[in-house]
């Protein structure tokens, strides 16, 4: 095995106690979204602070929760919210995941469209995503795939295949010529290393949002109303958390 200088090992080795036990969830969310769309998932899916300091970087104070659980169909659910940094972020989050035991991850974002048949508000579900960003190149070659038996649960979303950009106000027609060239359909800042990070460390995952802006021949981006469309992908989320295989 190849050599870590870190390792979440390593980071949580004086982090738990008996008053702030590990964490025992039998899946996690990643609310890869802004404050207003990760507490709609928490609500939707009635979660509770946890009330103390698990992930790195991820803060919690007494006015700002930051990680919370829910009890989905008897099963013990994390949700992580405000993970609004992309790669560096998708990565840390899902190796530390890994480490806790969590066994299956959902992704909750929302992606640009350069692809008219995918309008704002469309549901996606990310079929496939190559490593078009930094972090994703650290784990393989690419494109990174969901599990399977996760994919064929997503209901009532499109399959698209999904670019990750690491700087967001460096997309140009021609970075989206090229992404358009290798198949993909839409963009975000996270989708590629959560792929990535969950297949290297043996976590079954999945990626749902929805069109949430368009880069077509001028920007049309993301100031409309979007509850509802964010609703639909937490209905999605919550379809496929009461129908989770057993842990293999």
């Amino acid at each position: 095995m190849t050599k870590r200088f870190i390792t979440p090992e390593v980071l949580f080795a004086n982090r738990f106690s008996e008053t702030k036990p590990r964490p025992c969830w039998d899946a996690a969310v990643i609310c890869f979204r802004d404050p207003t769309g990760s507490r709609a998932m928490v609500a939707g899916l009635g979660g509770v602070p946890l009330g103390y300091n698990v992930f790195w970087g991820i803060y919690e104070t007494p006015d700002h929760p930051r990680v919370y659980v829910a009890d989905v169909a008897g099963r013990k659910v994390g949700i992580i919210t405000d993970c609004i940094w992309g790669t560096a972020q998708a990565t840390i989050l899902v190796e530390e995941l890994a480490e806790i035991g969590v066994p299956f991850v959902l992704g909750f974002g929302a992606a640009g469209s350069f692809d008219p048949a995918l309008p704002k508000g469309t549901q996606l579900v990310a079929c496939s995503a190559p490593a078009t960003d930094g972090a994703s190149k650290q784990y393989g070659h690419g494109p990174f795939v969901p599990d399977p038996e996760l994919l064929s649960l997503a209901q009532n979303a499109e399959p698209a295949v999904v670019a990750t950009v690491d700087a967001v106000y460096r997309e140009t027609p021609e970075l989206v010529a090229e992404w358009r060239a290798i198949g993909a359909q839409v963009v975000n800042m996270e989708s590629a290393p959560f792929y990535a990070a969950a297949t290297t460390c043996g976590i079954r995952a999945l990626w749902l949002g929805q069109v949430s802006d368009m880069l077509l021949d001028e920007w049309h981006g993301w100031h409309y109303d979007r509850q509802d469309m964010t609703q639909a992908t937490i209905a999605n989320i919550h379809h496929i958390l009461g129908r989770l295989p057993e842990r293999a």
